[in-house]
């Protein structure tokens, strides 16, 4: 695997060992004061679609989707910002995971509304790159044209 796509898929098991964890959490909801789960089921259900089956998916998408390798970008894509799309994925969840119960329990302010308004623009980002990145790598296959003698080449062919 790539470092990128590495990277993607150990990211996504680490969210999903936290989404699990976060949900551990939730069902503690009537031993402990609070409402748990009203202020986490959201940021769970982030936690698992977006940190571990989104980016799970994205991962093995860089990995395993056709790529035309050039020299200015031999893995077939530009991994720099490949990286950046990844980072700016998780620091947006992070940031939600932190801000959105703040939210939630009533306690939000100026600063929590700016924080959930960042979220919303790394995650938009990472999403745009992502996309722009794979779109060109998905179409039709071109069918290779056999020879139909052995040896022989088609007109044009210089093998």
């Amino acid at each position: 695997m790539d470092p990128l796509c590495s990277r993607m898929v150990r990211a996504a098991l680490c969210w999903l060992v936290a989404g699990a964890f976060v949900g551990g959490v939730m069902l503690l909801d009537g031993a402990l004061p609070g409402a748990l789960v009203a202020w986490l089921a959201p940021s769970h259900a982030h936690m698992l679609f977006v940190g571990w089956f989104l980016q799970f998916v994205v991962g093995v998408a860089y990995w395993l989707l056709p790529r035309k390798r050039t020299p200015a970008q031999p893995l077939g894509y530009d991994e720099r910002l490949g990286m950046l799309a990844m980072l700016a994925l998780n620091a947006g969840l992070l940031l939600r995971v932190g801000v959105e119960p703040i939210e939630r329990m009533g306690l939000g302010s100026a600063l929590t509304q700016v924080g959930l308004g960042g979220v919303a623009l790394l995650q938009v980002a990472a999403i745009v790159i992502f996309a722009t990145q794979l779109w060109p790598r998905v179409g039709p296959r071109v069918p290779r044209v056999k020879n139909e003698t052995p040896g022989e080449t088609r007109q044009g062919d210089t093998r």
